[in-house]
């Protein structure tokens, strides 16, 4: 089942995900964390106590050593599964945020374009002007908080793409 569905009249004119680089980041820490049963190893060997002189023993350790790396790899693979599926689509017609929470639970929040009060773009610090992202806040009527698009790379053309896909419903409702 989709998590959204479009009008017969209305296209997708931007869809945005987090800048890759904080999957890469976050994607360290198991990549990291399965060099440990390497580092093990070495330690042992280093200080003569190697599981490999006792067979059973070295059996033992390369099992759990495999386990090891396939609970690292299940992680990184939950990790690129939130990044990917958390997306923001803006239409013709609104703006549609997913956010995956875990691996089960997904919520999905759509905003008519027409309710756009303001666009406003946050950009801070040294990595995110090298690496061009920062938060997209869009101001809903109707709404306490902005919704914000995080850490998307191409702030300004986001920007500039949502307050277009605005104006041309204004003009388009005005004119029907």
């Amino acid at each position: 089942m989709p998590a959204f569905t479009l009008a017969p009249n209305e296209q997708v004119i931007l869809m945005a995900r987090r800048h890759w680089f904080f999957v890469a980041i976050a994607l360290l820490k198991p990549a990291l964390l399965a060099l440990v049963p390497w580092l093990v190893a070495g330690a042992l060997a280093f200080f003569n106590l190697s599981p490999a002189n006792e067979q059973a023993a070295a059996l033992l350790f390369w099992y759990f050593a495999l386990l090891f790396w396939f609970l690292c790899f299940c992680w990184g693979v939950l990790i690129w599964v939130d990044w990917y599926l958390d997306l923001w689509i803006l239409t013709n017609q609104k703006i549609i945020d997913i956010q995956q929470m875990g691996l089960f639970k997904r919520l999905v929040m759509t905003y008519s374009i027409n309710n756009i009060q303001g666009v406003a773009v946050k950009t801070g610090g040294l990595l995110a002007t090298f690496f061009k992202y920062g938060n997209v806040e869009i101001k809903i009527a109707g709404q306490t908080d902005a919704v914000v698009f995080r850490q998307i790379p191409q702030t300004q053309i986001v920007q500039d793409k949502i307050l277009q896909a605005h104006q041309e419903y204004l003009k388009n409702v005005s004119s029907s």
